[in-house]
């Protein structure tokens, strides 16, 4: 083989590597989400959102851990939407699919049932569409009102990213 073609074949393949490299980086974005959920049919385990998540939310899997001193829960749920980047409302021109996700669920209910206080813990198992691949995890309190209960959510959405492993080196976050 030439010299010359080795030289071409490296530095294709140089300009390559660094042109997948630039478009892995520059396509994945992290977005802050936050919003409120609204029961559809609560006993079908459907919600719409609006925020920065617009669409569709369905419980899809639901057991109960623990129901003192605090009600304890875990299950799975989907969202068919978008990610309302320039919050219009709209999802037209967001980044749109489905997200799965697991949750963890902690609440306290007065003796009659009614809810005192509840919140949950939802990281990102899966997606589809412009979600493949996402990362992230929301949180939500629920907060009684005198037409039942609000649900407000917020977290962290990463899209277009590869899953990677975490370093051992990167500083971990803690809650409380």
């Amino acid at each position: 083989m030439s010299t010359r073609l080795i030289t071409t074949a490296a530095i294709a393949f140089a300009c390559l590597t660094a042109l997948l490299a630039a478009a892995g980086g520059a396509a994945a974005a992290t977005y802050q989400v936050s919003g409120e959920q609204t029961v559809v049919n609560e006993q079908n385990g459907t919600y719409k959102m609006k925020g920065g998540l617009v669409g569709s939310w369905k419980t899809t899997s639901f057991k109960e851990i623990a129901k003192s001193p605090v009600f304890k829960a875990k299950g799975t749920e989907h969202f068919q939407g978008c990610l309302d980047v320039n919050r219009n409302g709209s999802c037209a021109g967001d980044p749109s699919g489905t997200l799965d996700f697991k949750f963890l669920y902690w609440g306290k209910f007065a003796p009659d049932d009614s809810l005192v206080w509840g919140s949950c813990w939802h990281p990102v198992t899966n997606g589809s569409g412009d979600f493949a691949g996402a990362e992230g995890v929301l949180t939500m309190v629920d907060t009684p009102t005198a037409n039942g209960v609000s649900t407000s959510y917020i977290g962290n959405i990463t899209i277009g990213a590869t899953k990677r492993a975490r370093s051992a080196s990167l500083p971990h976050a803690h809650c409380g």
